[in-house]
């Protein structure tokens, strides 16, 4: 096992942070966050794929990274709960994505997955997408033409790896989760990748252009509003329904018995929140999607005034599939 590093550097860095983080549109977020001070973790680390370099330190649990893979420069944020020993501790790993045109600062800062790791005692790393040739960032998941060429779930496989040998993560506890594109992403993941134990998407779906055949059965949490113009709740020609990614994951665990319940309206507004459960699976999965009535392309938190909080309820799930 490869010893951490021990890092101090102080240092600035600059990104803009939405003072209203409750929702990513499509469009970018031009916003403002700093940071600096001294990460311990895994530092400048080589394995056969990735030659990992620290790009900044934000404090004792937070750095961002870089690394080259397949001719691309990469990069991704890294945030290890208090007090982590990759020597007495096996951690379960969280990937967060963000959305197309979007930026792994901006998702961390309003998914709020940092607190809830220092709470739980998980790893949660925000990867960035790649820059296409039209200044958008994004995700290869048969939906976006300009990111086609790219190697992500590759890339992925390579990070897997990465954090396996130098923080000595829970193989057995591997998730992905994103909004919009990243949701997609966190899908291909699961379609493809047998070390991803469960995928949550935040108004993202199953691209319609894209055969999954899944290595393993895979549990999945799927939250969508149902007027949702950017990624649309029924479903579009290169986008699955809601309804049909639910079905799909469903069907591969074989999932034998399903409830749908209402939840209690939180916020007094009259809007209904359903939660569909698909149960009884193979291999103890679980499928599960919560339908958010005339809700948009939004992340969901109760304390922006919403019946739910999406990230907790994230982890809630995946924690319940160890």
């Amino acid at each position: 096992m490869n010893k951490f590093l021990k890092i101090f550097f102080l240092t600035l860095f600059i990104i803009h942070c939405s003072s209203d983080a409750s929702s990513e549109d499509i469009l970018s977020d031009n916003n403002e966050n700093q940071g600096g001070g001294g990460f311990t973790g895994g530092g400048n680390q080589t394995i056969p794929e990735l030659d990992v370099e620290l790009i900044t330190s934000y404090d004792d649990q937070t750095a961002s990274f870089s690394t080259t893979f397949d001719n691309y420069q990469r990069s991704f944020i890294v945030h290890v709960p208090p007090n982590f020993d990759y020597e007495t501790q096996s951690l379960p790993l969280v990937f967060v994505l963000h959305g197309y045109t979007s930026q792994a600062p901006i998702i961390r800062q309003y998914s709020g997955f940092d607190q809830i790791a220092d709470q739980e005692n998980f790893i949660v790393v925000y990867v960035q997408g790649i820059t296409d040739s039209f200044g958008n960032t994004g995700w290869n998941v048969n939906v976006v033409a300009s990111f086609l060429g790219v190697d992500d779930v590759g890339f992925f496989k390579a990070l897997i790896k990465y954090f396996k040998a130098s923080y000595n993560i829970d193989s057995n506890n591997i998730f992905s989760s994103g909004m919009s594109l990243g949701g997609f992403m966190s899908y291909r993941l699961a379609c493809e990748l047998d070390e991803i134990n469960s995928i949550g998407s935040v108004t993202g779906s199953m691209a319609g252009y894209y055969q999954c055949n899944p290595p393993k059965k895979t549990s999945t949490i799927h939250f969508h509003g149902t007027s949702d113009r950017t990624v649309p709740y029924d479903g579009v020609e290169w986008s699955l329904s809601a309804r049909d990614a639910h079905n799909f994951w469903k069907t591969h665990n074989k999932c034998n018995s399903q409830v749908e319940i209402n939840l209690p309206d939180f916020n007094g507004d009259g809007k209904i929140t359903k939660r569909l459960i698909s149960y009884d699976c193979d291999e103890d999965k679980a499928v599960e999607l919560y339908s958010l009535e005339d809700e948009g392309h939004i992340w969901w938190n109760r304390n922006w005034g919403h019946d739910i909080n999406t990230s907790e309820l994230i982890w809630q799930f995946f924690k319940s599939q160890k």
